[in-house]
């Protein structure tokens, strides 16, 4: 008889102590997956960059990021298909660490692109293995719940980024120079790799997810599976979720921080008041509006088709960029309500676009599918960054959020038209769940 653990029909081989080993790795890897961005604009005040060109190399570095994504999530999820999750999860976590830590000690830009490939490439696994783990842990009767748990956990995980970024101020007000101040914290950042290194060596499964012993499978079969998935109406539109969902929150991470530090210092602030007195507390306005809109859309993802789940996703998000869109000064009042309703849309259409690939990938190719699923949110975070960090600079800082909100309305409807078209049919999932 399977385990049921919090609430989640396990799959078969899974214990509730490897729920818990993941969870714990999973507020790790969704601290980092916004760290670099509430750290970064810092850095750039300290090593003197141009005020003008923060943005676009804001874009420039994050874009390289998910470049290395693009190309690497795919044979990384095929890579754990055939030898397990555990060791391309421990890689990850030990590979970002590693790029945190050489970090503020670049000399120069091309340095900062050196270190951040480091990073790129251990993000890659890590966050490819976030999501692919919770889909093997789960059975398709609770599988949104499951989502919307790791959805919790992640957004839990994004407190990490805020509470990093008020470190800096507290090391200068300790004696600590500026630069000084950033390379304590970035090394804070980088133990973080090797505490989740070590959990996952003890507690994930090391089975689950990975091709049957003595079944032979071509490596550049389960390339091309993942690719062939999109042929699928259900796994399209989750790839397109997956260009939205995380193209939402690089938006909301790489530009929020960063118009909020700017704003900050023609207030004549310095860099780490900036980042602890102004943005900081509105990052934690999103992260409380995550951290709601996860566990209901966990809910809704179960109770309803996940189809639906996507669709209320995408409209909500359409509707909470296209505002900020329009937004002129973020450090004003009223854009607390704006960016807690960005908090619930952001996660909602992650967990929901999740839940969806979790559902309609065979179980066999899981590690693949769910690598393109990768493949497809890391362009749009290549969309939002790059792209973004060009609007942010010549057009204005709220540009790329009004991009990114016309998008999910593109998004929704697509949605819509798949949803009516299913409408009298059983919604699809495979024996194995």
């Amino acid at each position: 008889m399977p385990h049921r653990f919090l609430g989640i029909d396990l799959s078969e081989g899974v214990k509730p102590r490897h729920v818990l080993a993941y969870l714990m790795i999973a507020l790790i890897s969704s601290g980092y997956a916004g760290a670099m961005s509430v750290l970064q604009p810092g850095l750039l005040q300290v090593m003197g960059i141009d005020f003008a060109k923060q943005g676009q190399i804001t874009g420039q570095l994050s874009a390289l990021q998910e470049v290395v994504l693009i190309l690497a999530l795919g044979p990384i999820g095929a890579i754990a298909d055939r030898f397990g999750r555990k060791p391309v999860y421990v890689f990850g976590l030990l590979a970002t660490g590693l790029g945190f830590a050489l970090y503020p000690f670049a000399q120069s830009l091309g340095q900062l692109a050196a270190f951040r490939l480091i990073v790129a490439i251990g993000g890659a696994a890590m966050i490819g293995m976030m999501v692919t783990v919770i889909a093997d842990y789960t059975r398709n009767s609770t599988r949104g719940h499951a989502n919307g748990l790791q959805g919790f956990v992640a957004t839990l995980g994004a407190f990490i980024p805020p509470v990093l970024a008020g470190l800096p101020a507290y090391y200068v007000a300790q004696g600590a120079g500026e630069l000084a101040a950033q390379q304590f914290t970035f090394g804070i950042a980088a133990s973080m790799g090797v505490a989740g290194a070590l959990i996952a060596v003890i507690g994930l499964s090391p089975s689950a997810g990975r091709i049957a012993k003595g079944v032979k499978v071509k490596f550049a079969d389960i390339l091309s599976d993942g690719a062939k998935a999109a042929k699928e109406p259900g796994v399209a539109l989750s790839y397109g979720a997956a260009f939205i969902s995380r193209g939402d929150l690089a938006v909301t991470g790489a530009f929020i921080f960063l118009w909020l530090v700017q704003v900050g210092m023609t207030m004549d602030m310095t860099p780490s008041e900036a980042m602890g007195k102004l943005a900081a507390p509105r990052v934690f306005v999103v992260v409380g509006g995550a951290m709601i809109g996860a566990i209901l859309m966990g809910l809704l993802a179960d109770k309803f088709r996940k189809v639906t789940a996507v669709a209320i996703a995408a409209g909500l998000a359409s509707f909470a960029y296209i505002a900020m869109g329009f937004v002129k000064d973020p450090s004003a009042p009223w854009v607390f309500g704006l960016l807690a309703v960005m908090g619930v849309a952001e996660i909602s259409a992650f967990v929901s676009s999740q839940a969806l690939v979790g559902q309609r990938a065979r179980p066999d190719r899981r590690g693949a599918v769910i690598g393109f699923f990768g493949v497809a949110g890391a362009v749009g975070i290549l969309i939002a960054t790059m792209g973004g960090g060009i609007l942010f600079d010549k057009v204005k800082p709220s540009a790329p959020f009004l991009l990114f909100g016309l998008l999910n309305l593109v998004v929704f409807i697509w949605a819509l038209v798949l949803r009516a078209k299913e409408k009298n049919q059983p919604e699809p999932h495979f024996v194995e769940d």
